[in-house]
């Protein structure tokens, strides 16, 4: 008589082992590599220039981090307005598809406001939204409809991640 595994034993086991892996893997971190020189210096042998000075590699990429951090170019003021712009010419679609049906099903409350939490990369293209709702007036079955409904946002290229908070009510 043979002894084997059971599939869910082998299952078990193999989802234990992964979970460890997993585990340890995350323990330390992500694991730094350090940039490559050549692609900062361009390869300046080739063109008869002279190579940077060591470490000048580590100085860009640090210069690069640090220029990401910084304020955007666009005032988050101004981000704000336009994600507002951008909301309010999707307000007819949304009544329609969203509001007009909740409020016929259940009337009350009349009006449902909301804030959204919307951050855009350096391009200008929404990376995430969040939707806060007003406890006075909620209306889940609205706020659902609205996340799915409603199409990434996109405003002008600020120059660096933004996030705003932008208020929104329908009707």
């Amino acid at each position: 008589m043979s002894r084997q595994l059971s599939t869910p034993t082998a299952i078990l086991l193999g989802s234990a082992m992964i979970a460890a892996a997993v585990y340890l893997g995350l323990r330390h971190g992500p694991a730094a590599v350090a940039p490559d020189p050549r692609a900062a210096a361009g390869d300046a042998s080739h063109r008869g220039e002279p190579a940077p000075p060591a470490g000048a590699a580590e100085r860009a990429s640090g210069e690069r981090a640090a220029a990401a951090q910084r304020a955007p170019a666009v005032p988050r003021e101004e981000v704000a307005r336009q994600a507002a712009r951008a909301l309010e010419a999707r307000r007819p679609a949304l009544v329609e598809r969203c509001y007009k049906p909740a409020i016929a099903a259940r009337p009350a409350p009349r009006e449902v406001k909301y804030v959204f939490n919307l951050t855009f990369d350096a391009q200008g293209r929404q990376i995430a939204r969040g939707i806060i709702e007003d406890r006075e007036a909620s209306r889940p079955d609205v706020t659902a409809c609205l996340a799915t409904a409603l199409p990434p946002v996109a405003v002008e290229p600020p120059g660096a991640s933004v996030r705003v908070d932008v208020p929104f009510s329908l009707p």
